[in-house]
């Protein structure tokens, strides 16, 4: 059983990856049409966002959900999905912006983000095996 919750584990962030990819460009075009004065109000508002999503995600833990029964699978990989999703999406968005504001930045910027979303893929799986 904890073999195919763990495949399932890796479909869903795999399906997270590739949503990801695909919005990028929608994304980049929305934050084009921001005006460049508007761009600090808008990565304030993305880094508000990402700060409770993050904590939403860190919160929690598959350790009290219950994992034998669908209900509980479902609720488990529905919710990270969800916050981790969302947290690519505006990882997405901070790096589109920043190429905008900073373009000399842009390389840096992109290679933190992409570490920082291996490390929240990876704190996923490390909860996921937690569970006994």
């Amino acid at each position: 059983m904890v073999l195919n919750s763990f495949k399932e584990n890796i479909i869903k962030n795999a399906i997270i990856v590739i949503i990801a990819a695909s919005l990028w460009p929608v994304i980049a075009n929305s934050i084009n049409q921001i005006g460049l004065g508007q761009i600090s109000d808008f990565l304030l508002i993305i880094s508000m966002l990402l700060v409770t999503v993050c904590f939403a995600n860190f919160a929690f833990t598959y350790e009290k959900s219950k994992l034998d029964s669908m209900a509980g699978k479902l609720l488990s990989h529905g919710a990270t999905f969800t916050f981790i999703l969302l947290i690519a999406l505006l990882l997405e968005s901070i790096v589109l912006a920043v190429k905008i504001i900073y373009p000399s930045f842009y390389a840096i910027i992109f290679g933190f983000v992409i570490l920082l979303y291996i490390g929240i893929v990876l704190y996923d799986f490390w909860d996921f095996l937690r569970v006994k």
